[in-house]
């Protein structure tokens, strides 16, 4: 039998259809939270089985590297210690309660949108694209920003950047923010507005601390960036219900 071999442009291309697990993720928070089991599950209940479910897709994947990420972060030692500590399989105090303080953000802002009594299908529909919206970017800076390491994992998976998988990436995320901005604007503007500021930092912030990007920050930016941009939804939502 031939022998099969994963090359290099195998693995850019993987990053192509990164974003459709974000589509997958955000379909099953859609059937859960305006399908016909939503008449049935509590508000509560639909936030905390919202919050599983990106957990349950992926197996955690990016939480782990957001963890990793979260203890280098606090280390406060010299790139290269941080760089060392991202290698470490252990998980350190810093790491805990940083995934806790993510979790607890992003269920308490599903449990407040979801609760609110005029919520419309509009929407859940744009803060479940906010999954896809965030693997777009976190392709597009994994293909684009330096690399900490040249041998790492993400470098060999980005060696070979095609235009095709540039392209692909960037109309997934143009037809993402559109369909936002159209289905609710006024959740899907600061959303979006989080997802620009919150990339830029994430430049400076690897950048700096790094020296580039790696296959943990990127987890790291799926992570925040999706939290964050709920957050700021539900800030929305409580303005507009305040005023």
């Amino acid at each position: 039998m031939p022998r099969f071999e994963w090359k290099e442009d195998d693995m850019t291309t993987s990053l192509d259809f990164f974003p459709l697990v974000g589509v997958v993720i955000g379909t099953l928070i859609c059937l859960i939270n305006i399908g016909p089991l939503s008449i049935y599950i509590n508000p509560y209940v639909r936030s905390l089985i919202s919050v599983l479910i990106p957990i349950l897709i992926t197996g955690g994947f990016h939480l782990d590297g957001f963890m990793d990420t979260s203890d280098a972060l606090n280390s406060y030692g010299d790139a290269e210690k941080k760089l060392e500590i991202l290698k470490d399989p252990h998980i350190g105090a810093f790491a805990v309660i940083s995934l806790v303080k993510l979790l607890l953000t992003a269920l308490a802002s599903s449990a407040f949108i979801l609760s609110q009594d005029n919520l419309s299908k509009e929407t859940v529909i744009t803060c479940a694209l906010v999954f896809t919206v965030s693997r777009c970017i976190s392709g597009l800076t994994s293909l684009f920003l330096t690399k900490a390491r040249k041998n790492g994992m993400l470098a060999g998976e980005t060696a070979h950047r095609k235009k095709s998988s540039v392209i692909l990436l960037g109309l997934q995320l143009v037809v993402s923010a559109t369909a936002m901005l159209v289905l609710d604007p006024i959740t899907a503007i600061p959303a979006l507005a989080f997802f620009a500021g919150y990339t830029l930092y994430y430049k400076f912030k690897t950048k700096k601390e790094f020296g580039g990007v790696t296959g943990d920050t990127a987890g790291m930016y799926v992570s925040v960036s999706e939290a964050g941009a709920i957050l700021t939804a539900a800030v929305m939502l409580l303005i507009l219900r305040l005023l």
